[in-house]
């Protein structure tokens, strides 16, 4: 529906998500390129990621969004304060605080109306695009954003967005690395931004909690 539908107390806060979908589109192209490939979906119940901790069971509410994500909807009207489990074997950061947390436990954040509850798994890759209106516009990496806490690795796929020209082979996929011990990000493969804008690296500084 139309952002205005919903009323005019709506609108920047529907404003917010969508600019910030526009932003992840790098990512959430590359995740679409996977599931093509595998048939695995992107937007998954935490057992697909977490088997080994029985406890994900009782937290059918949230979901993960690819690997880095976890999602948790606040569903009940009102409701300012969430309760959300991270799940054991992985460190998370607030995505919206950079807080740090340790996986296996229930931690209470703070859930207003216009702040979805929101957590990156440690040692994510996450490419962001340059602000555009529609995937019409043309989008280059704008950023890379890691959170440090574990070795990954992450596939960037790009084409042209527009043709089927990727099945005749006219796409390029860059493999970015973290190595967390140097605390460095490497790449493999068709260079996905030019050398001089590698200062688009970001690495998250966390707060403990």
């Amino acid at each position: 529906n139309e952002v205005w539908s919903y009323g005019k107390q709506a609108e920047p806060i529907l404003e917010k998500y969508l600019k910030l979908r526009y932003e992840l589109m790098p990512y959430i192209y590359s995740l679409g390129h996977k599931t093509h490939e595998t048939g695995a979906p992107f937007m998954r119940a935490l057992f697909m990621d977490f088997p080994n901790d029985p406890a994900i069971s009782d937290f059918g509410g949230e979901y993960m969004f690819g690997p880095a994500f976890l999602v948790a909807p606040v569903t009940d009207q009102g409701l300012a304060i969430k309760n959300v489990y991270l799940p054991a074997g992985a460190e998370w950061y607030n995505y919206w605080t950079n807080e740090r947390f340790h996986g296996g436990q229930m931690v209470k954040v703070d859930a207003p109306i216009d702040t979805l509850p929101l957590f990156v798994r440690a040692g994510s890759i996450i490419p962001y695009g340059t602000l555009v209106e529609s995937t019409s516009q043309e989008q280059k990496i704008a950023r890379v954003r890691v959170y440090p806490g574990a070795d990954s690795d992450f596939n960037l796929y790009q084409d042209d967005g527009k043709t089927y020209a990727y099945e005749k082979g006219e796409f390029k996929t860059t493999r970015l690395h973290w190595d967390d011990a140097a605390k460095k990000l490497s790449h493999e493969g068709p260079p996905a931004w030019s050398e001089a804008d590698d200062k688009i690296v970001e690495v998250v500084t966390g707060t403990a909690r």
